[in-house]
């Protein structure tokens, strides 16, 4: 079969001597369990199966479904949005000031790179003499 036109992604092959029903692509279609490991095949419910086992409930997930029925999820994200843009433009005023200071201080930058690499070196003189 081609795997774009796929039709059992997300199941699970049986092995020989399952009970459950098999499709003519060799995976099972239906919640039985494999006769040879007795692990549950094909669920249906992946995600849910997986919070069962780290301790969230199925009652927990109900509440949370109902929760979640009543948020606008399109305005929170039009928000974020909104900051992500903003904090972008920050992002370019910023840069813009700093290559425009560079430009006109051209000095000022000059100096200011050796005091670091003199700070550094130092850093790594003395992080040297404390291993010996």
């Amino acid at each position: 079969m081609d795997q774009n036109n796929r039709t059992d992604i997300g199941t699970t092959p049986t092995s020989t001597g399952t009970t459950g029903s098999i499709s003519n692509a060799g995976v099972t279609t239906s919640s039985e369990t494999c006769a040879h490991c007795g692990a549950t095949l094909n669920q249906g419910h992946g995600l849910e199966q997986f919070l069962s086992r780290i301790g969230i409930t199925e009652e927990m997930i109900n509440n949370l479904r109902s929760s979640m029925q009543n948020v606008d999820v399109e305005e929170y994200l039009s928000t974020a949005r909104e900051y992500l843009k903003s904090a972008g433009d920050k992002l370019k005023t910023s840069s813009d000031k700093a290559t425009s200071f560079a430009k006109d201080n051209p000095g000022k930058v000059a100096a200011g790179v050796a005091v670091l690499a003199v700070g550094a070196g130092l850093l790594l003189s003395s992080l040297g003499k404390d291993k010996s």
